[in-house]
Parts: structure tokens; C-alpha cells; sequence
């Protein structure tokens, strides 16, 4: 596979998966702010630096629009500036599908393709101006929608594996985003030992943002405490969307890729993630709490940022260590001057 067709094929699935993270994030905060008795500076703020936008939009709007959720939802949602937002994400993603069209099935085309027409369509304006909530179920349905296509007319090979590659690493950094945030919320209200009412609202709030509210109560019916929140995101092996569950899917894939490229040794992207999943298996959580879960989760931000950087140096650069080796194989190439003399 050609280094840019393995890059759209990252890239598609990854922008497929912070579109569904904003409709979901946007959604959910839009009911946190109906219920809790938030400072007003801190109805949307959280959510903006989620969605690593807090300096963009702090130079287009000023501090005074967290206060303002229409301003909010619209940069989220519509902004044409903001790069991340549903529009910015959704554009993107259909342009890496239309690049690759000849590895996408005709199914996967035709959902992400309606998708892009529909959320630029009156009756997609309308839902948002009448119902937003029903309007961020329908992007989040419809996202679904597309994952589930691809996972069912896809060949599962090296484009697949790149595909949930990017899903899973999207999955992994967003999780701990959000778990910081929601830290940062509750520690700067920590008046003693034990948590309070409104603390354990903000981890049930926690959970619905990473849409793990009902696996997390299968797993425990006690009343959520930040050390069993913090533990079931970041090191639950079942749940989808936990730090863990995420690198592990991360390794199994970035495997499958490196034994397809027939590499004679782990790449340093491999290397990295291996070593964050060990991290992961063997922390204990109360451990981490101690020591500082933000320490913690902006490793694993870090480290996933850092992981991507090392993917396109691994993979999606032309210029990568493996070509440098074939290269280093072949005769080299007569320059222009000694064509001409042996001629």
C-alpha cells in the first residue's frame, strides 16, 4: 500500500470518530449545563479545551462567549474556522474517502457521501434550530452508521487496519481529554475526603460524555467515586472506549500492519504503544490518584500525540527509516554527467 493511501485511510476513519466525540460532547454538555449550577465561564470552557480550540477561541470571540451557548454550540458545530468542528470533520473525512475511493466498498461511499449532503441541507438547519439534541443523535447515528458499513463491506486487510488504527488512538486521546477536564471540574471543589453529591454528579456526567454510563453500572452498582470512574476509562480491557481497550486494539492492528510491510524489527510507533499498554495493564489505580491522575492522562495525550508524529515518519512519509533500507540495496543512480561519458 501506497504511504497516501494508508494515510486517508487513517485520516477517514479518525475524523469519523471526533465528529461522533463532538456530537456527543456537545450534546451531553448541553445537558450538564440545563442541571448543574455551573459559573457561567464554565458552562462551555471545558468543552472548548476538549476540543483543543480554547486559544482560537478566545482570539475570535474573547472569554465572554463561554457564557453564550449559541456562540458555542455554533463554533462547534457550523464553525468554518474552526477546524475540528462537525463541519470541519465531516468535510475532511469525505475528502479522504473521495481520494480512496477505489479502496472504500460502494456502501461506505454512499453513507459518508448522504452524511456530507445532509448535514448542509435546510432540513439539517432546521433540526438544529428546532431540536439539537435530535439533531446531535442524528450525527451520532449516522457516524455509527458508517462504522458499522465499513466493518461489514471492507475487506479486513492492511486499509482496514490503518482505518481502526486511527479509530482507536482518536478513541484513546479523547477519553483522557475528557477525564481531565472532568478532574480539574471536580479537584478545584475538593473540600475533604469524602466526595460529595454534586462531585459524584460530575463522574455520572463523566460517563455519559465517553458514552460508558451503562457498562460502567453493569460493572458497579455503588455510587460512582472518582477512583472507580478514573479506573474503568483508563484500564478497563471490555469497554470500547477505555484508554486501555483502545492501545491494545491500537497494538493489535499496528501489528497486523508491520507484519503485512514484512518489517525485520518493531518500528518505534510500535515500540511506543506497547510500552503505554504495559503501562496500563500493571498501573493500580489508587496509585495513580496519589501520584496525580492529570500526570497521568497527559502521558497518555502526550504519548498519543507522539505516537501519531512517529506514524507518519513509520508509515505515511515517503522518506521513512524502511525506504531509506531498500533503498541502501539498490545500485545507485548514475547521475546525468555519467551518462553522457559511458556514452
Amino acid at each position: 500500500m501506497i504511504s497516501r493511501v494508508a494515510e486517508s485511510c487513517f485520516w477517514l476513519l479518525r475524523h469519523m470518530e471526533r465528529a461522533e466525540s463532538c456530537a456527543r460532547l456537545a450534546s451531553v454538555n448541553r445537558l450538564i449545563v440545563l442541571d448543574a449550577n455551573l459559573d457561567a465561564h464554565e458552562r462551555w470552557r471545558p468543552v472548548i479545551i476538549v476540543a483543543g480550540e480554547r486559544e482560537r477561541f478566545e482570539e475570535l470571540f474573547g472569554t465572554g462567549k463561554y457564557e453564550d451557548d449559541d456562540a458555542a454550540e455554533e463554533y462547534l458545530t457550523w464553525g468554518e474556522k474552526n477546524p475540528v468542528s462537525l463541519r470541519g470533520n465531516l468535510y475532511w473525512a469525505r475528502e479522504n474517502a473521495r481520494m480512496i475511493r477505489e479502496v472504500i466498498s460502494r456502501e461506505m461511499w454512499e453513507t459518508i457521501n448522504t452524511t456530507w449532503q445532509w448535514f448542509n441541507s435546510r432540513v439539517a438547519l432546521r433540526e438544529y434550530k428546532k431540536d439539537r439534541s435530535q439533531f446531535y443523535q442524528r450525527i451520532r447515528s449516522m457516524c455509527a452508521e458508517f462504522q458499522g458499513v465499513s466493518h461489514d463491506t471492507m475487506l479486513h486487510e492492511e486499509a482496514w487496519d490503518f482505518m481502526q488504527l486511527g479509530t482507536t488512538l482518536e478513541r484513546a486521546n479523547q477519553t483522557a481529554r475528557l477525564m481531565d477536564v472532568t478532574h480539574h471540574r471536580v479537584a478545584a471543589s475538593d473540600k475533604g475526603t469524602l466526595e460529595t453529591p454534586w462531585q459524584s454528579a460530575q463522574w455520572v456526567s463523566q460517563l455519559r460524555l465517553c458514552a460508558a454510563d451503562e457498562s460502567f453500572f453493569k460493572r458497579q452498582r455503588a455510587a460512582p467515586t472518582g477512583s472507580a470512574v478514573a479506573g474503568f476509562l483508563l484500564q478497563d480491557p471490555s469497554f470500547p472506549r477505555s484508554v486501555r481497550h483502545c492501545y491494545e486494539r491500537a497494538e493489535e492492528s499496528l501489528g497486523k500492519i508491520e507484519a503485512a510491510a514484512e518489517r525485520r524489527r518493531p518500528t518505534p510507533s510500535l515500540v511506543a504503544v506497547r510500552a503505554i499498554v504495559d503501562r496500563l495493564r500493571s498501573a493500580d489505580i489508587t496509585s495513580v490518584i496519589q501520584s496525580g491522575l492529570h500526570a497521568e492522562l497527559t502521558h497518555v495525550v502526550d504519548t498519543t500525540a507522539s505516537v501519531c508524529d512517529q506514524l507518519h515518519h513509520d508509515f505515511f512519509d515517503p522518506s521513512t527509516e524502511f525506504d531509506v533500507e531498500l533503498a541502501s540495496r539498490a545500485p545507485a543512480p548514475r547521475s546525468q554527467s555519467q551518462s553522457q561519458e559511458s556514452a
